[in-house]
């Protein structure tokens, strides 16, 4: 039997699955416009061959995704 996961900002049940994007998924601290992402920190790195799946959980109400990179 699996545990409920809640959400950590409404408790609403989430869902499990899988968070994946053929390009690369960077993070930054400022919310100002780029033109390109160099020298950002890469969560998730460009899919060359294959796209890997993260396990990601999903809170449909208030529209949250938490996911674990690296």
């Amino acid at each position: 039997m699996s545990d409920i996961v809640k959400c950590p900002e409404c408790s609403n049940e989430v869902k499990q699955g899988y968070i994946f994007s053929p390009r690369r998924i960077c993070w930054s601290e400022s919310a100002d416009s780029i033109f390109a992402d160099f020298e950002s920190e890469v969560l998730i790195k460009d899919a060359i061959l294959k796209i890997s799946k993260i396990p990601a959980v999903r809170c449909e109400k208030c529209n949250l995704v938490t996911f674990k990179y690296k």
